[in-house]
């Protein structure tokens, strides 16, 4: 009857550039992280401590220097070359 809760995940996917890749393996080695993953994970974890405190599980506060980083975080807009193209609807009204 000792069962671990499962607990629901989903995979979130990124895509960057060849030269952003190799940026992120050089500082997964500078701060000591064992794989992009690992870093990733950790931005994600400290993104959403410092914008939804409301539901962070963890007790202790979020460094302030952690809280201003995602500050500016207020318009979603990816660099263009990161856009997706969206097909043109075309009118049925003819």
């Amino acid at each position: 009857m000792n069962r671990k809760k499962r607990i629901q995940t989903v995979q979130i996917v990124a895509r960057v550039t060849l030269a952003d890749y190799k940026r992120l393996k050089d500082i997964c080695e500078k701060y000591g992280f064992k794989s992009i993953y690992q870093l990733q994970n950790y931005l994600c974890y400290s993104f959403l401590r410092a914008v939804d405190k409301e539901h962070d599980p963890i007790d202790e506060p979020v460094p302030d220097e952690i809280v201003q980083m995602f500050d500016d975080m207020g318009t979603p807009k990816l660099p263009i070359r990161y856009r997706k193209a969206r097909p043109v609807k075309k009118s049925t009204d003819l």
